[in-house]
């Protein structure tokens, strides 16, 4: 066999092993949630003989997915939404003034991104005790919303300085005002940040557990990712309910990534790139 052959067939062969490594987790995770416990324990890695729906039904109904569910996608929307409008608004007007101070405003936005979340997680869980916005899902999504902000001003300070002043000057002598110049000028040419912020922010969120965990403590109020820590705690020795609640709560978010797929790529694509 030739040499570049051979070298193409082994770094195939390398592709098609680290594949089978990533994947086999979630091959035993959509197996163990679609079977008896009895088949489990006679062959944890066979296929289910059939479908079993039952462990799945009964995770739903024990982790009260449809709440959580609910709640999640609530302080995601919230999050991600209150992030891109703010930071744009923001953004736009530290921008286009050429002044020291809103340069000095820039800077301080920008520090925002060199402090560890973790340093901040104290004084922030303080301030929301005291002005009474703990065990609240308009609390957390707040907290999001400011810890958010300084990479999404960083993105968007970037690309709007980018934009030819001279736009910004035919619109003032045509009689825009500032917000109505944003909105129907430079907002639609920042829809490539804005789509990269989004979809970085709502993974963040959607995802995020330690935040959750230390602001809320009402079980009608836990998100995703909480709930699954508590539904574990309690059933960890029942490995198909274990794993239906983990299909369940990876659901959502992959079934949102298909459908969005190109969006997606396209969005992460252009703010790379643009931003």
């Amino acid at each position: 066999m030739p040499y570049k052959k051979m070298k193409f067939a082994i770094w195939e062969i390398s592709l098609i092993a680290v594949t089978v490594v990533y994947l086999f987790p979630f091959y035993i995770m959509v197996t163990q949630a679609l079977k008896t416990p009895p088949e489990t324990l006679k062959n944890p890695l066979r296929l289910p003989a059939t479908l079993y729906l039952d462990n799945i039904k009964s995770a739903w109904k024990l982790m009260n997915f449809g709440t959580v569910l609910t709640n999640t996608f609530l302080v995601t929307l919230v999050s991600v939404v209150g992030i891109a409008l703010i930071s744009g608004m923001c953004s736009f007007t530290l921008a286009k003034r050429r002044s020291k101070m809103y340069g000095i405003m820039y800077y301080v936005f920008v520090c925002g991104l060199l402090i560890p979340f973790y340093m901040t997680l104290s004084p922030l869980v303080k301030m929301m005790k005291d002005l009474f916005l703990m065990n609240s899902l308009l609390g957390l999504s707040l907290a999001y919303i400011g810890r958010g902000i300084p990479f999404a001003v960083f993105l968007y300070v970037g690309f709007i300085r980018s934009i030819p002043q001279e736009m910004g000057d035919s619109a003032l002598i045509d009689g825009c005002s500032p917000g109505k110049m944003y909105w129907y000028i430079y907002f639609p040419m920042v829809k490539h940040i804005t789509a990269t912020s989004i979809i970085l922010n709502a993974l963040w969120v959607w995802n995020d557990f330690l935040f959750p965990l230390l602001t809320l403590q009402d079980a009608g109020k836990r998100t995703i990712t909480l709930a699954q820590y508590a539904f574990y705690g309690m059933y960890n020795t029942q490995w198909n309910l274990a794993f239906a609640s983990y299909l369940l709560s990876m659901l959502p978010l992959v079934a949102a990534y298909f459908l969005l797929q190109r969006s997606v790529v396209e969005g992460i694509a252009a703010g790379a790139v643009k931003g």
